[in-house]
């Protein structure tokens, strides 16, 4: 390790500062009024990078619902399976002569998607047969990657979804014999169509299914929108947002369009996405939760992070300790961690996440908290570009973490978990791939820069 010095700065020096993108900074101040300071850095700490995958994660908290299929023969393949409860928009009264006429499920893009964009995709709309709710308690808000239902054999509907972002909704009919069911209830003043709450103990939901799972693609879908919900209102017959519509019409009146408009249930929803994961013949295939990780020198010299999966980067930084024995002489005054993608791994099939933060793990990979930065935010980077060479790079205020590195003594060192944020890892099929510096290039820095006096 070497450390390297920038400048030396008089004893009539003024005030230094020093600042980062996240807004950190430290004022160095009159502390070396009375002596010769001087600033260096140092950029050669060892770094240990491996994969590891998380035991869970939130998805649910987002309104939109996302389908596809991710696949990576690197990493292993991905596949969603949506759930969404069921309410019905509002009560609905129909005319005694009122017949049946069919019940139609459509999807409402909302300008998101990866992959190509020709050809349609089929998804398989199933029953939900157990109540959509949390596995630990009802006061847990949220559902996770890894909860799997029960649902019907037989599917309600096929659906061929318009793959581009710029298409209208894709309709598809659903089961008459379901549909005659809702009707016959609705009809005869049956309780299950007086309040949701009935309803909800009737049908549990649908669970949303891809059959497309051959190759990478992924599609977004607005799953709720206020707008929508004052558009049925106004009998606006263009979806705003995905819906179930029973039609029916007076006896004899083939013109008649009247339906009951069934949506993703609003307030608390325990809407949510199962990840399907497949990691056979990759280097991950036997990659447990508790504690295991596979090493960059396992996995060809790289480190990966992907979006659905649950895999995420671990960084250790077991030459960070060495600053201690400095501490006495040394104040640091900035720390950054720069990562930059391997070269050629990612493009449109393959995006970047477009914003990671970090949090601190033990030796057990549990999370023991996000990481902060001075001002108390969590650290997080969003890509940038640089302006020499315009490859893309994330980085990470370390300030706090290096100084706590600094004057605590511990038997182990915790450890670096880079991750997506929570709406990406539940809404986009997106990668991370990390070469380590084991050709010496400078793919992972921990950049420290200090003041000794």
């Amino acid at each position: 390790m070497k450390f390297r010095i920038l400048l030396l700065v008089s004893a009539v020096a003024a005030i230094f500062y020093t600042c980062d993108n996240d807004g950190d900074s430290f004022d160095v101040g009159n502390v070396f009024l009375d002596n010769k300071a001087v600033i260096g850095y140092v950029d050669s700490f060892s770094l240990k990078l491996s994969t590891i995958r998380l035991d869970s994660f939130i998805t649910t908290g987002t309104t939109d619902i996302f389908l596809g299929s991710f696949n990576d023969k690197e990493v292993g393949n991905v596949h969603t399976e949506v759930y969404v409860p069921i309410n019905f928009a509002m009560k609905t009264n129909v005319a005694d002569d009122a017949v049946y006429d069919s019940m139609l499920i459509c999807f409402k893009p909302n300008g998101s998607w990866v992959g190509d964009t020709i050809t349609p995709r089929e998804v398989k709309i199933y029953e939900v047969l157990e109540e959509i709710k949390p596995l630990y308690t009802s006061l847990q808000q949220t559902m996770f990657n890894n909860q799997k239902l029960k649902r019907g054999e037989t599917a309600l509907a096929t659906v061929k979804l318009n793959p581009s972002p710029l298409t209208d909704v894709s309709w598809a009919r659903m089961s008459d014999s379901v549909g005659q069911l809702w009707f016959d209830m609705l009809k005869n003043a049956d309780d299950v169509m007086d309040k949701n709450e009935y309803f909800e103990e009737f049908f549990r939901g649908i669970c949303i299914v891809p059959q497309t799972t051959d190759f990478t693609w992924g599609l977004g879908f607005v799953g709720q929108s206020d707008a929508a919900l004052a558009s049925y209102e106004k009998k606006i017959e263009d979806a705003g947002e995905f819906e179930i519509r029973l039609y029916y019409r007076q006896s004899g009146d083939d013109e008649d369009g009247s339906y009951m408009k069934f949506v993703a249930k609003r307030n608390n929803s325990y809407q949510y996405t199962y990840f399907n994961n497949d990691r056979s013949g990759t280097p991950f295939e036997n990659l447990e939760i508790d504690g295991d990780r596979v090493y960059s020198s396992q996995s060809g010299n790289k480190a990966y992070i992907q979006t659905g999966s649950g895999m995420a980067l671990r960084i250790d930084c077991p030459s960070l300790s060495v600053l201690r024995s400095a501490a006495e002489y040394m104040t640091v005054i900035d720390a950054r961690l720069i990562i930059r993608p391997k070269e050629y791994s990612f493009d449109e099939t393959y995006p970047l996440p477009s914003t990671l933060y970090l949090a601190v793990s033990d030796e057990s990979n549990d999370l023991l908290a996000n990481l902060p930065d001075m001002s108390g935010n969590i650290v997080s980077s969003p890509i940038y570009y640089s302006s020499e060479t315009g490859q893309p790079f994330y980085s990470f205020s370390l300030l706090r973490f290096v100084r706590n590195r600094m004057l605590t003594i511990a038997d182990t060192e915790p450890a670096l978990i880079v991750l997506p944020n929570d709406v990406e890892n539940t809404t986009t099929f997106k990668r991370l791939v990390v070469d380590d510096n084991s050709t010496y290039a400078e793919n992972v820095q921990l950049m420290v820069y200090y003041i000794t006096y």
